[in-house]
């Protein structure tokens, strides 16, 4: 894309007749031709048109997909946590004592049309969640989860997908810090919905059983809804004219990334084994979400222990979710500005281990000082919604992206299995061993971080040496941002510390 002036803004793309003749292979700066087939629709989509457009209406198509993009992204992510949270209200409940207290979506994702796969996913998870109501014993509750965690999975990589296709760079970290705040939003209001319930007496069914009830239905209707409105990428936008159609696509030609290839590329799917972040984000995903896993399935019962009742408990998580949305709407927007990831990552990972550190060495007849160390873990969040971000700007290729987005949803799976085993009931009320495993979670994962952001520039100093060598290596062909490449392709491509 070529700057006419300071007011116009114009693109050519390669005709159909090019396209054949570029490649989606480019390796040290050597193209090798393939067909349109593999290319990103994007790149087909405009075939050869001719963008021209102001700032001020790139501006305004943002404004117009924001109107419509972020409020679907953030009710589901409200419900979705609202129901992954359900298990937490319900321990309160009488659940346990009325109990006995990868999946393949990456590929999916991959395959299907990413807004319908999605929305489907959402019937189904509130089919399973109602699915709660019904159980009797640990098996069927184990059954229970074990398909609400299945089609809940889909959500988080399929949005990190609609963000990184929709939006800039620059303006990623703050989309993704809208949606994810939606985990405490729900905290705000989920709390108050099961205080209520607690207090219901006399009723024909388990209380608890309402509980999933009430979360249920509302996600399965969301579901059907989005089948209708949730745009599976900009071309098949219906809020969206030709022309805006076009606008959205061209204004992303920076991120280097299309809007959805579905051609499975299995050269992309093993150079994702062969980079090092890859193994990096994994790790870190790991590390957060074990201590994640703990707080998120007892944190109702952490706080009963610091001497509440467990009906009140279960409104004092509610400030939790005040810090959890001001730390992902503050950080994000400084992520954003100072285009930095692992710098704000690190802080909002180092804040939860304070946490920790505060809930081991104050006594338990401290009630005060409990709470705040159990509410400094909501930042927590903030780091891991800023590695996704990282993810999205880095992780070139549709398939790259999809595989690494994947395995770190593996790792934020085991994390949240693992995390509800280091709360042990025989260790109530202290619970040492789960809040250690609290601050050390948390400090290895802020070293992770460092060396992420050591191996990220170290790599941009290499390729920044590379271009003064062999400046030829970086005159692109016009159209490559939309060819799929991996970031290992695409020598101009630098990387977001």
């Amino acid at each position: 894309m070529s700057t006419m002036s300071n007011e116009i803004k114009l693109s050519k793309v390669p005709s159909t007749h090019d396209m054949e003749r570029v490649t989606t292979e480019v390796q040290n700066g050597d193209l090798k031709q393939q067909t349109t087939r593999n290319l990103d629709p994007a790149l087909q989509f405009l075939d050869a048109e001719e963008v021209e457009y102001t700032p001020a209406e790139a501006k305004k198509v943002l404004s117009k997909i924001d109107r419509v993009l972020m409020p679907l992204l953030c009710w589901v992510y409200l419900i979705q946590f609202a129901d992954k949270t359900s298990l937490n209200y319900a321990s309160l409940m009488r659940i346990r004592e009325d109990t006995h207290l990868a999946f393949p979506t990456t590929y999916l994702l991959r395959r299907l049309p990413l807004g319908k796969y999605t929305a489907v996913n959402i019937v189904l998870w509130g089919i399973a969640l109602v699915c709660h109501a019904a159980t009797h014993n640990y098996a069927s509750l184990l059954c229970a989860r074990f398909f609400l965690g299945m089609f809940e999975a889909t959500v988080t990589p399929a949005f990190v997908l609609f963000t990184s296709c929709w939006y800039k760079q620059e303006e990623q970290a703050k989309r993704m810090g809208f949606w994810l705040s939606c985990n405490g939003v729900a905290q705000l209001l989920i709390g108050p919905i099961a205080y209520g319930l607690a207090g219901v007496h006399g009723t024909t069914i388990a209380v608890w059983k309402i509980l999933f009830l009430v979360l249920g239905l509302p996600t399965i209707i969301t579901g059907i809804f989005y089948l209708r409105y949730m745009p599976d990428n900009q071309i098949q936008a219906r809020f969206l004219n030709h022309r805006e159609k076009l606008i959205a696509i061209d204004r992303i030609r920076g991120n280097f990334q299309g809007i959805g290839n579905k051609t499975w590329k299995w050269p992309q799917f093993f150079e994702a084994f062969r980079d090092q972040r890859t193994y990096l984000y994994v790790l870190f995903s790991l590390l957060m979400n074990i201590p994640n896993g703990g707080i998120t399935t007892f944190g109702s019962i952490i706080i009963s222990s610091f001497g509440f009742s467990a009906r009140l408990s279960l409104m004092l998580n509610m400030p939790m979710g005040i810090v959890d949305i001001a730390c992902k709407l503050g950080f994000t927007y400084l992520s954003d500005k100072f285009l930095d990831r692992t710098l704000f990552a690190t802080i909002a990972t180092l804040i939860p281990m304070v946490g920790g550190i505060m809930m081991i060495v104050i006594p338990l007849h401290a009630k005060a000082g409990l709470l705040i160390g159990y509410y400094l873990i909501g930042a927590a969040g903030t780091a891991w919604c800023l590695i996704m971000v990282m993810i999205s700007n880095n992780t070139l290729g549709y398939t790259k992206k999809a595989t690494v987005n994947g395995l770190q949803i593996l790792a934020y799976a085991a994390g949240n299995w693992i995390g509800p085993q280091t709360f042990r009931s025989k260790q109530a009320p202290e619970y040492f061993d789960g809040k250690l495993m609290v601050v050390v979670m948390y400090g290895l994962a802020a070293v992770t971080l460092v060396v992420i952001r050591v191996v990220n520039i170290v790599e941009n100093k290499r390729r920044d040496r590379q271009a003064i060598d062999d400046p030829a290596a970086l005159n692109a062909t016009v159209g490559t941002e939309f060819l799929d490449l991996t970031d290992f392709e695409q020598p101009a491509f630098r990387y977001v510390p």
